[in-house]
């Protein structure tokens, strides 16, 4: 508490008196950076490292955001209240900060805002050899790295973390001291060209391991061990914060919904890629926007629902939803032009609105530029990638993202099996798009590519069972349709999918 405001980061609220005060998260973050250090300086660089995570921010940006939070704190430039600007030096905050009536476990948990936040210590050498360090060091400091990368979460930075090595402090202390949900940690073996990597993430406050792996591999190059380990662990990681991060926020307490906790809902939903959770997803992130209009993610998250929907023909007029699609990747990166998510979409967009492959395929390596260890920017590559005409290329970057994230979702069964197709590989592309059926019966387009793979192996009937199945389902997939929307770079593809398609029985109209 500081006057007469209340900061709760349990809740993630700011109030004023009995009345909460509406922020978005980043200033949010920002405000509760400042008052976990109240009378000391803030440089640039340290506000950048803790709000931006160290990504490239232009002074305007900084601001922005140094106004917004005087705003909501009833302070401004002038006066400079309780946000004093030291010039040359930085930020510093001029209330005096005091502890609520709320039980909290430290200072430190200002530093947590509304995102799940997570320390990893130092993983443990178990080599017997002190010189081997650097290699469990190098893990750990790529796994912060990678992990600062997801917008998502709010990572403790290494010095904090590596203050903790060799500490007598068990998990749940050390949670309470830094003010975080989760801790990851591990630990380093290795003899002779034999590594073993072992990594576990842990929530503190439940007092239970959610995940643990173990990794056992021969050195030839020990940078790409390291990198291809560190991969699959911070994809790991950051898959099942997501999963559990709402649900114990719901859980807790339904008041507690914020825009960050709807685009986490909106993105579990959407990638079901299924019709009705497709709509739900579709509310989720509308009410995000709502909430906080220049939240970035939440834009794309709704470009992602219209791009399901018209991609998957659900509606009388895709062309309408892919319009609304573009637009919303656009207004994602206004908002935010450093979110993955955002290039990752308006690439879809643009391959879909004016067929442009080079500009769609420029847009996803973007993406994957500002989150490279991110499965999911891979995946969505590998997609784009088999409508340009490149399936060879498709199927190795589906390849990087399965081996990055070996709990990959199921729509990345259909990246792979579009693909095959694409490469006239159906003999493999069957199997691979019959298990997605299996898992996505409400997608459409596996059902639709199943029964064009069904035709080319000669088992028509099983291909218009299928189109029966499709057609009862969905009453827009039509021939006529998918001629005019698929954005194939090659006819020959294009006529493929539909003349297989035909044959199995789909209508023109």
């Amino acid at each position: 508490m500081f006057e007469d405001f209340r900061l709760d980061t349990v809740r993630g609220e700011l109030s004023r008196g009995v009345l909460p005060i509406q922020v978005e998260p980043q200033v949010l973050d920002l405000i509760t950076h400042l008052a976990l250090k109240p009378g000391v300086v803030i440089s640039r660089d340290d506000l950048i490292d803790a709000v931006w995570h160290g990504r490239i921010v232009s002074d305007s940006a900084i601001s922005s955001r140094i106004n917004a939070a005087r705003a909501a704190l009833g302070d401004d430039g002038a006066t400079q209240r309780l946000i004093k600007t030291i010039p040359k030096r930085g930020f510093r905050f001029e209330a005096k900060v005091r502890s609520g009536s709320r039980p909290v476990a430290a200072a430190a948990t200002l530093a947590t805002g509304r995102k799940p936040s997570i320390a990893v210590l130092p993983f443990e050498n178990l080599s017997g050899d002190p010189e081997q360090r650097y290699f469990s060091d190098g893990i750990t400091d790529d796994i912060i790295t990678e992990l600062s990368r997801y917008g998502e979460l709010f990572v403790i930075a290494r010095h904090s973390s590596f203050t903790y090595r060799e500490s007598d402090l068990g998990p749940a202390e050390i949670a309470r001291d830094l003010g975080v949900q989760y801790i990851a940690e591990g630990s380093v073996r290795r003899v002779g060209n034999r590594i073993r990597v072992t990594a576990q993430l842990i929530d503190p406050v439940a007092g239970h391991q959610l995940w643990a792996e173990r990794f056992d591999c021969d050195v030839t190059d020990i940078f790409e061990v390291q990198d291809e380990i560190t991969t699959v662990i911070v994809n790991t990681i950051f898959g099942q914060i997501a999963q559990l991060h709402h649900r114990r926020v719901l859980g807790n307490d339904p008041d507690t919904v914020d825009a960050y906790v709807h685009v986490l809902k909106a993105m579990e939903l959407g990638l079901r890629i299924a019709p009705d959770d497709n709509e739900a997803a579709k509310v989720e992130a509308e009410r995000a926007i709502a909430i906080d209009p220049g939240f970035a993610r939440a834009h794309a998250l709704k470009a992602l629902t219209f791009i399901n929907e018209a991609n998957n023909f659900w509606i009388a007029d895709p062309e309408s939803s892919q319009a609304i699609a573009h637009d919303a990747a656009l207004t994602a990166l206004a908002a935010d032009e450093r979110d993955p998510w955002a290039h990752s979409m308006l690439g879809i967009a643009l391959l879909w609105n004016t067929r442009d492959h080079a500009a769609a395929l420029n847009a996803m390596r973007r993406g994957i530029e500002l989150n490279p260890s991110n499965a999911y920017f891979r995946g969505l590559l590998s997609y784009v990638l088999a409508f340009c005409g490149a399936p060879d290329a498709a199927l190795r970057e589906i390849d990087i993202a399965s081996r990055m994230n070996p709990l990959a979702p199921s729509v990345f069964l259909g990246f792979r099996g579009r693909a095959l197709m694409l490469k006239r590989d159906v003999d493999s592309a069957l199997p691979i798009l019959q298990q997605m059926v299996s898992q996505m019966p409400g997608h459409s387009n596996a059902l639709g590519y199943c029964a064009a793979a069904l035709v080319h192996v000669g088992r028509i009937d099983d291909a218009k069972a299928m189109v029966g199945s499709l057609e009862a389902s969905n009453p827009y997939y039509r021939l006529g349709s998918l001629r005019a929307a698929l954005p194939f770079k090659d006819p020959e593809d294009t006529a493929y999918i539909l003349d297989a398609l035909a044959t199995a029985g789909l209508p023109e109209s």
